[in-house]
């Protein structure tokens, strides 16, 4: 799917430095960054929540499913490359396909600026494929369904700026957490300090407010937002982004972690 439409580009905003609004000093303070599902954009009103979303995130996660690896089709690297002059925010290419390798260079020329395959998909190949992703000048992620081990990623772990940990199983909508996850990335934020990395750890999957605190206090950095995290809360997405924000803020006060 190709999406054509005109997004106004902010040449100013540096990535480095977040762009200057009203919400400036309530993003400060944000304990958890913020990787919106951009898939879940309404194609209706898609110039908008792009601009809109865009300055105000830390990552765009782009999920690719190929009908395969998971039951449903989503965008694809088109998707991407059609915002790719248009964004400042990095994308980040979440690919539920069965044979990530083989789309790898179109995800890297869209202007993804992190590839996340996920483990099980690349078993026969991790190294390679892990290399292959670094090569073409992207930063190299991983995702784990979770009944995947964390065993399973240890030895590629220094080439990872990214463990994404789903806390549902990848592919399939309304799911309750499982909140055995939230062990599980624990466990690997001990493995983060003792091995003295630095990779973020992003959990996906079933958003919404109550899960923002044990998360956190777990180890994780980043939340992937979908529609029950943030579209759903309103039909205006700065009204559904203010109660997002809102909700966060109220769930992570005066939360601290474990590790």
């Amino acid at each position: 799917m190709i999406i054509r439409m005109r997004i106004q580009r902010n040449s100013e905003r540096n990535l480095t430095e977040p762009e200057k609004m009203e919400e400036s000093e309530m993003e400060n303070e944000r304990k958890l960054k913020l990787a919106p599902s951009m898939g879940c954009c309404d194609l209706f009103d898609f110039r908008h929540q792009v601009e809109f979303i865009d300055p105000r995130s830390d990552f765009l996660h782009i999920d690719i499913k190929d009908g395969n690896y998971v039951k449903t089709y989503s965008i694809g690297p088109d998707f991407m490359a059609a915002l790719k002059e248009h964004v400042k925010t990095p994308m980040d290419a979440h690919l539920m396909v069965s044979h990530p390798q083989e789309i790898i260079e179109d995800c890297a020329k869209a202007g993804a600026a992190c590839i996340t395959p996920h483990t099980d998909c690349i078993e026969s190949d991790a190294f390679v494929t892990i290399n292959r992703i670094l090569s073409l000048g992207c930063k190299a992620g991983i995702a784990l369904n979770p009944s995947s081990s964390l065993e399973a990623i240890r030895y590629y772990l220094p080439l990872l700026s990214k463990v994404t940990v789903m806390i549902v199983d990848a592919g399939y909508a309304g799911q309750k957490v499982i909140t055995q996850m939230y062990d599980k990335i624990s466990t690997l934020a001990k493995w983060r300090a003792e091995m003295g990395l630095s990779f973020l750890i992003e959990a996906d999957g079933s958003m919404n407010a109550d899960v923002y605190r044990p998360l956190y206090e777990a180890g994780a950095d980043v939340v992937v937002l979908g529609p029950p995290a943030l579209w759903k809360k309103d039909p205006d997405i700065e009204k559904a982004w203010s109660v997002m924000e809102q909700e966060m803020k109220a769930a992570l006060k005066d939360a601290n972690r474990n590790i």
